[in-house]
């Protein structure tokens, strides 16, 4: 691979993106431009920033090394986030473009009547996500060391760059730029793809060698992992609700969604393809190495081979940005402090989002397991949020009981299945029982109560009479 070019494209591609998020910044007046670009991203753009906010390195080189492992079943892989988007498409991304909120937390001050559910949702919320934007930044930390790129200053430099155009221009600064980044790698995986297959069309025989998955073993950790936390997760994600707010209309998240979905499984199985090939050739992986970049630098070119590095680095970043800004909306908006005034809100803003952005660099040099804090990640936001939020979208108006409840269960079961082994169940699905318990509880506390308080009423009016 030619460092020279990778390096040089990166910084060609990030330096594009500055200039986008500066322009898109000229047009910032208010909180809501900031944080739901005036509620009027159309089709393309939400198609574009839907998919890059998907599709990161994680689940590109994740793809390729459980590919190299068992075949063409690892399209399941990605398959929990196409259906967490055509879950969005068949009419929940519809419903929460109606609501006139900024964030997901503020469903329990609208719906449930409670601010400080609101506040507990919102740092839920915002520990999930900074947990999940600290392993994008390791992952792309990772894969610069694995290609050769061993110097802090040209890691620290590109995310610097990264961090100043999503502060400068807001939601509508990282949707520009995810179309671009977008299109950038969805562009650079085509071209590997048919100049692989056309440079030596026999690759394409060999595809069968491991088609029958051998080894392959679908356990509950690959149904919870791969399908169910990432589809539930897409419900109460602040980042993918922040876009369904944001979009011109119910009907424009519908198709951007759906279509989405489609792009998302077609551009994973190119990297699917390449773990495969890895695995046909034989080809041997060294420790520490990425699967992925490895097949590529025997099967393409030495500047092919870097673009699609960048490109992995590209979707890495497409992420990571609309994380930033996701959790600047949930600090800036959930909180009503006295010092983010609606003349001020969006200096404030850039701020909140600047040091976001800081704190996750400085903590990809303190961690390091990046499988183990996206599933802990996941695994809070949805045994907590996800009862509460879903029922949020059917009903009118509900009570604090239920939601307090759903939270509450949810997070002892959290904590609880983490040290006491769930033998019966996955112990992902015993916390959303526990916390559906908690909100079926609320209920009927509340009828209960609704009935005493209107016996006793009753009988007043019949002592007093």
């Amino acid at each position: 691979m030619n460092i020279s070019v990778f390096v040089i494209a990166l910084f060609v591609l990030q330096a594009i993106c500055l200039v986008v998020g500066h322009r898109a910044a000229k047009k910032l007046s208010t909180q809501d431009d900031y944080f739901l670009a005036g509620r009027g991203i159309r089709f393309f753009p939400l198609l574009m920033t839907l998919i890059a906010t998907q599709i990161g390195g994680g689940l590109i080189l994740g793809s390729a090394e459980e590919a190299y492992r068992y075949g063409w079943y690892v399209l399941f892989y990605p398959l929990g986030a196409c259906l967490g988007l055509l879950l969005l498409a068949a009419g929940i991304g519809k419903r929460l473009s109606q609501f006139k909120v900024s964030t997901i937390a503020q469903l329990f001050e609208e719906i449930y009547q409670s601010v400080r559910l609101k506040k507990v949702a919102s740092i839920l919320s915002i520990i999930s996500l900074f947990m999940i934007l600290i392993a994008q930044v390791i992952a792309s930390k990772k894969f610069l060391i694995s290609l050769g790129v061993t110097q802090n200053w040209i890691f620290a430099a590109f995310w610097a760059i990264v961090i100043i155009y999503t502060v400068t221009g807001g939601l509508k600064a990282v949707v520009a730029t995810d179309i671009i980044q977008a299109l950038f790698f969805i562009s650079v995986f085509v071209a590997c793809f048919v100049y692989s297959v056309w440079s030596e069309p026999a690759l394409l025989s060999q595809m069968t060698y491991v088609g029958s998955g051998e080894g392959f073993d679908f356990d509950q950790n690959k149904v919870m992992g791969w399908l169910l936390m990432p589809l539930l997760f897409m419900v109460i994600e602040q980042d993918m609700a922040q876009r369904c707010f944001a979009a011109k209309s119910g009907k424009v998240v519908s198709w951007a969604s759906g279509c989405s979905a489609l792009c998302i499984i077609l551009v994973c199985a190119i990297p699917v393809f390449y773990g495969i090939l890895g695995k046909a050739m034989g080809l041997h992986i060294p420790e520490g190495s990425s699967v992925l970049m490895t097949v590529l630098m025997a099967k393409t070119t030495p500047v092919l081979s870097a673009l699609f590095g960048c490109a992995i680095v590209a979707a890495v970043i497409s992420t990571a940005d609309s994380l930033m800004n996701a959790i600047s909306s949930n600090i800036a908006q959930d909180f009503n402090f006295k010092w983010s005034t609606q003349k001020n809100g969006v200096k404030v803003s850039q701020a909140i989002t600047c040091g976001i952005g800081c704190l996750a660099l400085l903590g990809s040099f303190f961690f390091s397991n990046v499988v183990g804090i996206l599933i802990i990640s996941y695994e809070l936001s949805v045994s907590c949020l996800f009862v509460p939020v879903f029922a949020a979208l059917f009903i009118r108006s509900g009570n604090p009981y239920s939601a307090t409840g759903a939270v509450v269960l949810g997070a002892a079961g959290f904590v609880l299945f983490q040290w006491m082994p769930v033998t019966i169940i996955p112990k992902e699905i015993a916390s959303l029982l526990l916390s559906l318990t908690g909100y079926l509880g609320g209920e009927l506390y509340s009828r209960i109560s609704a009935k005493t308080s209107v016996e006793a009423q009753r009988a007043k009016f019949h002592s007093e009479s």
